[in-house]
C-alpha cells in the first residue's frame, strides 16, 4: 500500500466466455477480414496478401467481400497471409465481434474501465437500498463538482494470453408464458422450442473460461476523507466502501450476483415450457420435468447458473460478477428495478413525431424489462451466460510467485524473439536468392509474351498458345500474360461457339414452333390457371402468325376458361368475379365478348 491508495493485487479468472468489444468498426467481416477454410476461421493480414495478389484483384475481392475469390487468388499462399487461426466451426454471414487488444502486445485485455463500470452498476443497487427512485447524480456525484465517487476507485487493465471464438444464440420469449430459441424465418425471425445452431446467431471472439490474469484495484481512502465531509446522503455507505478492506466490496458484489443469478434461474425455469404452474409444481424432480416438457437446452443453462451460484462464497474472500457483452438489460441498469424477471407484456406502444408505433420488448408492470438472453454455446454441449469472472486477492507469496512466473515468461519471450530474428535473417537471404532467380527469368518471360502477342496479331493462334505456355512455365506466379491468354483462347473458340449457338437457337425455335403448331384446344389442354391460359394463347397466336384468335378456336378458349373457373374454390372464384381481373382477355377477344363470357362463366357455374 502507498500513501494515497490502498492497492489490492487480484487474480481475475474467467468463468464463462468473456467478450469486451473493440468497437463495431473493428468487427471482422467475412471476405474482407477473415475466410473460412478447412473448417477453420482464418484472420487475414491484408498487407501480406498484397504480396501474392495483384492489388486491383485484391481490392475488388475485398470490396465485394468475396471469400471464394480471395481463396482462389491466394491459393497455396493463404497460410502465409494469416495472422490468427481459430479451430472453430463458423456458419452464417454475420460479422465476428472482435475483442479489444493491447496495442503493443496484441493480446486480449479487459480494460479497467469496463470492470469499473460493472462494479459501478452493482453499487447503484447497493446505494439505493431498495429505493425505487434512481438519480445517478445523487448517488455518485458529478466530476465537474469534484464529488464523483468512482474516481476514488481505480481499476487496472487485465491482459490475457489468447482468445477463441464462441457462437451465441438468443433465448427469447415467444409468449408471456413460454420461451424458446430465435431462428431465421419471416422478416424478424421466429422463436422455436427446438435449438438450432444457426439463424439469429452471433460469433464472438472471447477469452475462454479458466484463463487467468493479474490486475489491481486501488482505493484512495486518504483522498476520500476530504470528500466524505462534503456530503450527507449515502455518505456512510460510501465511507464503508472506501475505508473497509476490499472484502467488504466483494461481499456486496457477491450478494448482488447471487440475487441476479437466482432471478435468472427462476426466469429460465418459468419460461422453459408453456405448461401450467401446477404441472411444474407436480414435478419436484426438475430433471424429470425438463426431460418431458422443457424447451430444448434450458436444462443446460440452468446447470450453468447453478454452477455459478455454487461458486459464490458466503463471505468476501473473493467475488464473482458479470460484465461486458451479454450483460443484458438488468445488469447494465444495476438490477434494482425488479424483484423477479417475469414478463407480462411482449411489446408497448409509443408516440413519436405524431405517429404511434409498437415496440417489441419485454415489459413488467408497464416498465421496460428484458424478454431475451444471449447464450454462449461451448464445446461439450455447454450452454452458459456470458461474462462471469472471479476476482481473488493475492497473498504476498502469490504475488511473488506471479512475478517469478512473469520473469520466466519474459525470458522465454526474449528467447523466442531471438529465434524469430534468426528465422527472419535466413528468410531474407532466401528471399534475395529468389528475387535474383526471378530477375533472370523475367527477360525470357517478357520476350515470350511479346512473341505470343505478335503471333496473335498474325492469327497464328496455335504458336501463340505455345509461347504463352512457355511464359507460364518460366514464371508460374506471374499473371501479366493472363489477359493475352484469354484473348487467344477467345479468338480461337469464337467461331465454333458462334456456330453452336446458331444451331442451338434454330433447334429451339423449331421446337417452339412445332409445339405451337397444334389446335388451341390442344395447346391449352394442360393449363390449370387463367393467367397461364392467357399467356399460352398469346404465345400460340404469335408463333402461328395470328393477329386475332380464329373463330373456330374461340369455343375451345371459352370452354377452358369455364373449366378452370368451375374448379376454383369459392374464395378464389370470388376474386375472379371482379370483371377487372379479366382485362387481359379484352386484348384477345374484345370488350363486348369479354362482358358476355364473364356473365356466362361466373353465373352458370
Amino acid at each position: 500500500m502507498n500513501e494515497l491508495n490502498k492497492k489490492y493485487i487480484l487474480q481475475m479468472e474467467v468463468l464463462t466466455p468473456l467478450h469486451v468489444g473493440a468497437g463495431a468498426e473493428k468487427d471482422w467481416v467475412q471476405g474482407s477480414d477473415f475466410v473460412v477454410h478447412e473448417d477453420k476461421v482464418k484472420i487475414l493480414n491484408i498487407k501480406k496478401a498484397a504480396q501474392f495478389v495483384k492489388i486491383d484483384d485484391l481490392t475488388k475481392a475485398l470490396l465485394e467481400k468475396n471469400s471464394s475469390s480471395l481463396l482462389t487468388k491466394l491459393a497455396g499462399n493463404l497460410d502465409n497471409c494469416v495472422d490468427t487461426v481459430f479451430n472453430s466451426t463458423y456458419f452464417g454471414t454475420n460479422d465476428i465481434k472482435s475483442c479489444i487488444k493491447n496495442g503493443l502486445s496484441n493480446k486480449p485485455i479487459v480494460p479497467g474501465s469496463s470492470l469499473k463500470g460493472a462494479i459501478r452498476s452493482i453499487l447503484v443497487d447497493y446505494l439505493l437500498n431498495d429505493s425505487k427512485t434512481l438519480n445517478e447524480q445523487t448517488l455518485f456525484g458529478k466530476a465537474s463538482d469534484g464529488d464523483e465517487f468512482m474516481r476514488f476507485i481505480k481499476v487496472s487493465d487485465a491482459e490475457f494470453k489468447k482468445t477463441n471464438l464462441v457462437n451465441t444464440k438468443i433465448f427469447n420469449l415467444k409468449t408471456t408464458s413460454q420461451g424458446g430459441w430465435k431462428f431465421s424465418g419471416g422478416q424478424n425471425g421466429r422463436t422455436n422450442s427446438l435449438f438450432q445452431s444457426d439463424g439469429f446467431n452471433t460469433f464472438y471472439e472471447v477469452i475462454e473460461p479458466n484463463q487467468k490474469s493479474i490486475m489491481s484495484i486501488s482505493i484512495a481512502d486518504i483522498a476520500f476523507k476530504n470528500y466524505a465531509e462534503k456530503i450527507a446522503q449515502f455518505s456512510l455507505k460510501k465511507t464503508n466502501l472506501i475505508n473497509k478492506e476490499v472484502e467488504f466490496l466483494f461481499e456486496i458484489i457477491n450478494a448482488h450476483t447471487k440475487k441476479y443469478l437466482e432471478k435468472e434461474k427462476a426466469f429460465f425455469t418459468k419460461y422453459a415450457t408453456d405448461k401450467t404452474p401446477q404441472i411444474l409444481a407436480d414435478y419436484k424432480k426438475l430433471d424429470v420435468f425438463f426431460t418431458k416438457y422443457a424447451t430444448d437446452k434450458t436444462d443446460k443453462i440452468i446447470e450453468n447458473i447453478n454452477s455459478l451460484i455454487n461458486q459464490i462464497p458466503v463471505n468476501g474472500e473473493y467475488c464473482i460478477l458479470k460484465m461486458a457483452a451479454g450483460s443484458g438489460f438488468h445488469s447494465i441498469t444495476g438490477d434494482w428495478q425488479f424483484d423477479d424477471y417475469s414478463i407480462d407484456k411482449l411489446s408497448y406502444t409509443e408516440e413519436k413525431w405524431g405517429k404511434t408505433k409498437t415496440v417489441s420488448r419485454g415489459m413488467l408492470h408497464d416498465s421496460k424489462s428484458a424478454k431475451s438472453r444471449k447464450i454462449a454455446i461451448q464445446s461439450g454441449d455447454k450452454f452458459s451466460l456470458m461474462g462471469f469472472i472471479k476476482l481473488t486477492p493475492l497473498t504476498d507469496d502469490d504475488i511473488k510467485k506471479a512475478q517469478e512466473e512473469r520473469e520466466i515468461q519474459r525470458m522465454k519471450n526474449e528467447m523466442e524473439l531471438q529465434v524469430q530474428q534468426q528465422k527472419r535473417v535466413e528468410q531474407e537471404r532466401l528471399e534475395q536468392e529468389k528475387i535474383q532467380k526471378e530477375q533472370q527469368l523475367i527477360g525470357d518471360y517478357k520476350l515470350a509474351i511479346q512473341q505470343a502477342e505478335k503471333m496473335c496479331n498474325q492469327s497464328n493462334f496455335e504458336e501463340a498458345k505455345q509461347l504463352i505456355e512457355k511464359a507460364e512455365n518460366l514464371l508460374p506466379s506471374e499473371l501479366s500474360h493472363y489477359d493475352l491468354k484469354q484473348t487467344i483462347e477467345k479468338l480461337y473458340n469464337n467461331k465454333l461457339l458462334h456456330d453452336k449457338v446458331l444451331e442451338a437457337e434454330k433447334e429451339l425455335q423449331d421446337k417452339r414452333e412445332a409445339a405451337n403448331r397444334v389446335s388451341l384446344e390442344e395447346k391449352l389442354k394442360t393449363s390449370t390457371k387463367i393467367p397461364t391460359v392467357l399467356g399460352n394463347v398469346k404465345t400460340w397466336m404469335k408463333l402461328n402468325g395470328f393477329e386475332t384468335i380464329p373463330i373456330s378456336d374461340l369455343d375451345a378458349l371459352k370452354m377452358k376458361l369455364h373449366e378452370i373457373y368451375s374448379a376454383m374454390k369459392p374464395k378464389e372464384q370470388k376474386d375472379w368475379q371482379n370483371i377487372k381481373k379479366w382485362n387481359e382477355l379484352t386484348l384477345l377477344i374484345g370488350d363486348e365478348m369479354v362482358q358476355k363470357w364473364f356473365l356466362e362463366i361466373t353465373t352458370t357455374t
